[in-house]
């Protein structure tokens, strides 16, 4: 798609309350004109994050954060700006305009949107017939036999497709959908004549409990559809196919409902299917995903690493478990996250190991989890594999590889260390298998969601600028006529990017200029944009400029009296000096003069 408009961002700003907005997220107490909470962006115990509804702004005390609406929810959800300002477009009910889109653009925007209301359909029509169809019963006495009950299936959205050739077929098209969106949405199947002209048409999800599967925004995508009957013949489990909405392999089930316990426990808790995850969810184990498939692929091990540092793999204990968790590997280990195996009682999964002994034990066994390498090394201790030199040389040539794969290079160090020791085997020994990569992977993936953590320091003539400059026009207008302040230090660039933006005073600063902003630099403005206005602020502003100019000059000055002082120095070099130093000194001299011409 292309750009989207500047008047579209900020008419979405000004459309979305920030009190209401973070309201939706979790409770706020009202403080006096501004609102508090318990910040979301780090760990406390008193209230220092800030809603100040006169400004549009948040501000946390305690960690710096801050910034307007799209900010928090790029913070909050872990997005981009793009996707930002779409979810909040969608939540105010606006047209997200777009420069120049082509006619290609206009297309595929067009179909997504009708493809997303087919699957939402779909999802509703599968969930009425779980909770009311007759046909429906042995679906939710299924349910029942694994603890699941209506407020369970209701807040999944569960579902039954039944038994039916073509009923949800003539559902859909009663509600107006082609035949051909059905079929592009992977819900209906054709087979070929022998003429390999296209055949009868129907419904791919038949007699199966049905799971919608949701992006992160929460959208209905695809569904998984299990087979109810042990004795079927068909497969357990029938997923969509790839569709212009669904990527099998850059979708993980629950995320839309489980990042936020990502994020705050830095962990992931990855089960094998979505029966699983959904037990361990409502049994308050919130930190839980599952892929599309078993193993992890690239895309999927990037978009977990926006959340968490940690993987817990709870895959089965079968052989057909041990291999998902070794395909996973390459994938987890690219992006630098440490990976932790979860030792299951054999013949158990989450979801029974929860239903039998509950969350406590389940979370017991994620708590003592060991790495990857460790794990398998204890498990060959105990098959006494580490006491057979050939079996231990097979060990180490399966685990070496997988450490090359290690993106951290500490962790890997750390980890090959702890290997050599365990294995009594040479380091040397164990670096020649792995042929250890380049270091270059440790760095962001490209794409990701800003997660800048760093500060952003104002030295305090820079703070008084910069306050002056949001509140008032004269004083950006003066701004903009002086050189960049950048001259004096780093952050005076962000002084110069306020006296370059156009906005009304006593108002909040623009989305659209707030977006041309880094993180730091947004947080930076939240705290300063709330500060109480000072009085004759051109004539301050000036007044701090001057100061600012003097300290240069006076440090540059100590700098070359340090220099002439060197007795290495020739008569011309020191001459040379002496002239730099005088010439500052005038400059100090002169700094009374009005800014312009200093």
């Amino acid at each position: 798609m292309g750009l989207i408009a500047e008047e579209t961002i900020q008419r979405v700003a000004d459309a979305t309350d920030i009190v209401d907005l973070v309201g939706s997220y979790f409770p706020l107490k009202r403080a006096g004109t501004s609102f508090r909470a318990l910040c979301p962006f780090h760990r406390e115990k008193s209230p220092s994050f800030h809603v100040n509804p006169a400004r549009q702004s948040f501000h946390c005390f305690g960690c710096g954060a801050g910034g307007g609406v799209l900010r928090f929810v790029m913070d909050y959800e872990h997005v981009d700006f793009p996707t930002a300002v779409r979810r909040l477009a969608q939540r105010a009910g606006i047209p997200v305009v777009e420069d120049a889109p082509t006619a290609d653009d206009a297309k595929r925007h067009g179909q997504r949107e009708r493809l997303l209301a087919l699957h939402a359909e779909t999802a509703s029509w599968f969930h009425r017939n779980l909770m009311k169809s007759p046909d429906a019963a042995h679906a939710r006495d299924y349910l029942k036999t694994r603890g699941i009950g209506v407020a369970t299936a209701k807040t999944w959205q569960l579902g039954y497709a039944p038994d039916s050739w073509d009923a949800l077929l003539a559902h859909l098209r009663e509600r107006r959908f082609s035949t051909e969106e059905i079929m592009l949405g992977g819900l209906a199947s054709s087979k070929e004549g022998d003429d390999g002209a296209q055949g009868r048409i129907y419904s791919r999800f038949r007699g199966r409990l049905m799971f919608p599967i949701n992006n992160d925004y929460g959208e209905v995508v695809a569904f998984s559809g299990r087979v109810l009957q042990s004795e079927s013949s068909g497969a357990k489990y029938v997923n969509s196919p790839e569709t212009p909405l669904f990527t099998k392999g850059r979708v993980l089930f629950g995320l839309d409902k489980t990042k936020r316990d990502l994020i705050e426990k830095n962990a992931a808790i990855v089960c094998e299917g979505q029966l699983d995850l959904i037990t361990a969810f409502e049994a308050g184990v919130r930190n839980v995903i599952a892929p599309q498939g078993t193993a992890f692929t690239s895309d999927q091990a990037r978009l977990l690493k926006r959340y968490v540092e940690t993987v817990f793999l709870c895959f089965d204990s079968d052989i057909a478990g041990k291999k998902a968790a070794d395909r996973s590997l390459p994938a987890l280990f690219s992006q630098g996250l440490l990976v932790r195996i979860v030792s299951l009682p054999q013949g158990d999964d989450p979801d029974s190991l929860i239903r039998r002994e509950g969350p406590e034990a389940f979370l017991e066994r994620v708590e003592n989890a060991p790495d990857y390498f460790e794990h398998n090394i204890n498990e060959a201790g105990r098959s006494g594999e580490l006491i057979d030199a050939t079996a231990k040389s097979r060990l180490v040539r399966r685990l070496a590889p997988a450490l090359a794969l290690v993106g951290d290079a500490v962790l890997r160090e750390s980890t090959l260390g702890k290997m050599a020791s365990r294995l009594g085997v040479p380091q040397s020994t164990i670096r020649q298998i792995m042929k250890a990569p380049p270091q270059a992977n440790e760095a962001q993936p490209e794409g990701s969601p800003s997660t800048d953590t760093t500060s952003l320091e104002l030295s305090p003539g820079m703070q008084i600028l910069c306050r002056l400059a949001i509140q008032s026009a004269d004083v950006r207008a003066w701004l903009r006529g002086q050189q960049p302040l950048a001259r004096f230090e780093s952050a005076g660039d962000l002084v110069d990017k306020v006296a370059r933006a156009e906005f009304e005073e006593g108002v909040p600063l623009p989305a659209a200029f707030l977006a041309t902003l880094d993180p730091s630099e947004e947080r930076v403005l939240a705290a300063l944009a709330g500060a109480r206005a000072m009085p004759e602020a051109l004539e301050r502003a000036m007044q701090t400029a001057q100061g600012m100019l003097a300290r240069q000059l006076n440090q540059q000055i100590e700098i070359h009296m340090a220099e002439v002082s060197n007795r290495e120095l020739t008569t011309e070099e020191r001459q040379k000096i002496q002239k730099q130093i005088l010439d500052l000194k005038i400059r100090v001299a002169d700094v009374h003069r009005p800014f312009e011409q200093a």
